[in-house]
């Protein structure tokens, strides 16, 4: 019989937390721990700390998972493990109890650096934080694999000078090697200060338990079901049946006009999504091709058939200042550019206001910053507060490419996509408004999983419901696999409501992903849709109520018909209900025979 010896340690940390220690021993021991860290409470190594925050700190958080990898994470050792990186002077300082390693007298964007062995097959959640002693900039955390002789980006901020921001992100590596971090600034007129950093590993079980966990957390209520006669009195042995009618957490899918010609495609459709947005049909070029020459024949259609269906619609895209819009659009002066603007507003928002749940109101705005280059900076956020008066029943989306997928690309990071969100919140009117998280999701062949959680964790701290907006997998031999992967991680992270796939299916052709072929056969990636529907849907749930009458079970948030039967009278009764999310434990039905 083991007898275990129970033996309780708390250390104080640098910045007043507590670490708690509990060792149990006989012929060894077992540590384990307890750690307290923004406020989010992390029980071993193996769960996840989900806690962010996009708010420049007047001094830094503990390193998350005490650093993980990372040796003298918080540089309470002084610059010990740390080396230096390029042509700079490097020092450990102190600030209001604070310690901290600082790069100066910068002639390269390199600053500090730290070498340690990566492995194949593993999960790195990265951060840090840091700081800048004048002006701001993009602060960038890199990783060389000596292996495969390529810098991985793991993660960036804006950072300012007077306060520390977090860089939070992550990486996985396709070959076991010795790597290094490095933190890099344009800005070499300023110190580079960094402090609390973490690189810690996850194995693919502990990586994958942790999505499993918070799906039952965050998708799931318990449902109890209470059944009484006419005169109240409380009946057991009642049976029940308890059937999903549609899940809460949106999983649509885009697709062109020619479903409108193929009612086998139709059916596949309607039988599985409960959104849809159009490829093309909505866009200012498709119904205005010719200045003054409107043809909304093709989105009317459209809508029709799926409000028919009861599939509900976003709208895809009120404006857009890529290069592929209208020639006579382009070469509007300024005055006119903003006439125009808003009579389209008008004209399409007027036309379906309350019949989508949804608008991207000026697309891929960081990318394409037509509007404002050509109206001035306030023109987004004026163009939103039109929007929002034409429509107050649909959430107004700022829906962008590569803030999820591409860490590299340094025009749509996690801290500028805040940035702007928050600029167009600023204008006046806007304050209030909810702003839907339009992350696009156009991924290449091997999509960063550790970054993606990363970012809806950053963006989460918006508190902006955030949704994929144009999911899909470039065309490789794990595109299948990458697609669930990257399906998972969204439904599982509390601040992520919806996702749409984009396939833009046609009857001769299909764009980049196919969920189905030409002969309206599911592809690999159609069979990891409809595994993943089946998998989170409550169906042909059944039981029998207790002696108190009762019958309780956990099911995933959405509408639901629940039929009760007492075999004993012979009554039945079926009622439709909402278990939706609203904080709360426990949603009680009660149903009368």
């Amino acid at each position: 019989m083991l007898v275990a010896k129970v033996v309780h340690i708390i250390i104080n940390t640098r910045r007043g937390r507590k670490f708690y220690m509990t060792t149990l021993g006989n012929n060894g021991f077992i540590l384990f721990c307890s750690l307290f860290l923004a406020g989010y409470l992390i029980h071993g190594a193996t769960l996840y700390d989900y806690s962010a925050t996009i708010e420049c700190h007047k001094q830094p958080l503990d390193p998350q998972y005490g650093g993980g990898l990372i040796a003298n994470p918080g540089f309470d050792k002084g610059i010990e493990a740390w080396k230096i990186d390029g042509h700079v002077k490097i020092e450990a300082r102190e600030s209001g109890g604070n310690k901290f390693i600082v790069a100066y007298n910068r002639t390269t964007p390199y600053s500090v650096s730290q070498s340690f062995h990566l492995k194949k097959g593993l999960y790195y959640a990265f951060s840090a934080w840091v700081q800048l002693s004048e002006g701001s900039d993009t602060v960038v955390a890199m990783i060389y694999n000596s292996a495969q002789k390529t810098v991985i980006i793991v993660g960036s901020v804006i950072a300012k000078s007077g306060c520390w921001s977090m860089i939070k992100g992550g990486l996985t590596v396709d070959h076991n090697a010795p790597s290094v971090l490095h933190f890099q600034s344009n800005n070499t007129k300023s110190e580079l200060r960094v402090d609390s950093v973490s690189l810690k590993e996850f194995t693919k079980y502990e990586w994958q338990e942790n999505r499993l966990k918070n799906i039952e957390k965050v998708r799931k209520r318990t449902l109890r079901v209470n059944v009484s006669n006419k005169d109240g009195k409380k009946i057991g042995g009642a049976k029940i049946k308890i059937q999903q009618r549609k899940l809460q957490f949106v999983i649509g899918c885009a697709t062109p006009s020619s479903i409108l010609m193929s009612e086998s495609y139709q059916k596949w459709f309607v039988s599985r999504f409960t959104t849809a947005v159009f490829d093309n049909e909505m866009k200012w070029y498709y119904v205005e091709g010719l200045q003054g020459h409107e043809n909304y024949s093709t989105p009317d259609a459209m809508l029709k058939f799926f409000e028919d269906h009861g599939i509900d619609v976003r709208g895809h895209t009120v404006l857009w200042g890529a290069d592929n819009i209208q020639r006579w659009v382009k070469d509007l002066p300024p005055r006119q550019l903003l006439s125009e603007s808003v009579r389209r507003m008008g004209s399409i928002m007027s036309r379906y206001a309350g019949k989508l749940v949804a608008w991207d109101v000026v697309n891929e705005n960081l990318h394409h910053p037509l509007f404002e280059e050509r109206l001035g900076k306030n023109a987004s956020a004026m163009f939103y507060k039109i929007a929002s008066s034409l429509d107050s029943k649909a959430t107004m989306f700022l829906n962008e490419f590569n803030t999820l997928e591409h860490p590299g690309d340094m025009v749509s990071i996690p801290s500028k996509y805040v940035e702007k969100l928050q600029e167009i919140k600023a204008f006046p009117g806007n304050e209030e408004l909810v702003i839907g998280i339009g992350l696009q999701g156009h991924f290449d062949s091997h999509p960063n999983i550790p970054y993606v959680r990363a970012v809806f964790d950053l963006l989460g701290e918006t508190k902006m419901p955030i949704w994929l907006t144009e999911l899909n997998v470039m065309p490789c031999s794990n595109q299948a696999y990458y697609l669930e992967e990257i399906m998972r991680e969204a439904f599982a992270h509390p601040a992520v409501k919806g996702m749409m796939i984009w396939i833009g299916w046609k009857p001769d052709r299909c764009n980049e992903m196919c969920l189905l072929n030409y002969e309206l056969q599911n592809s690999p990636s159609g069979d990891v849709v409809d595994k993943l529907f089946a998998e989170w849907k409550t169906t042909n749930l059944t039981g029998v109520t207790d002696k108190e009458g009762s019958f309780e079970v956990k099911v995933f948030h959405g509408d639901y018909e629940i039929t009760v039967y007492n075999p004993n009278s012979g009554a039945n009764v079926t009622k439709e209900v909402q278990v939706y999310d609203d904080r709360s434990e426990t949603f009680h039905v009660s149903i009368s025979l």
